[in-house]
């Protein structure tokens, strides 16, 4: 397909206006940029903030749950120095 001398005239002649946008499409276009961030930024801030308060439950947890072997672990050895102490006194007598 060979392109006629009107069209190649025709592009040669064309004329592109650089208008821009209006300053009414700017103004939206910030509104629409303005309303999306006020929806997702707090969002994103509650989804950090809770996976954040999330990780330290965790950790508190899995502390509370060592004290508590701990304490079990240290009752039992109070129970037996108490054993200890009372056989001693038992054959002191």
């Amino acid at each position: 397909m060979r392109i006629s001398n009107d069209e190649k005239e025709g592009l040669m002649n064309f004329t592109h206006n650089e208008e821009g946008l209006a300053k009414f499409h700017l103004i939206m276009a910030f509104c629409v940029l303005f309303l999306i961030l006020s929806v997702f930024i707090p969002k994103i801030y509650l989804s950090n903030n809770i996976y954040y308060t999330s990780r330290a439950i965790s950790k508190l947890t899995i502390e509370k749950d060592l004290l508590y072997e701990e304490n079990m672990r240290l009752q039992q050895e109070i129970e037996k120095i108490n054993d200890k102490h009372l056989l001693l006194e038992i054959g002191e007598q």
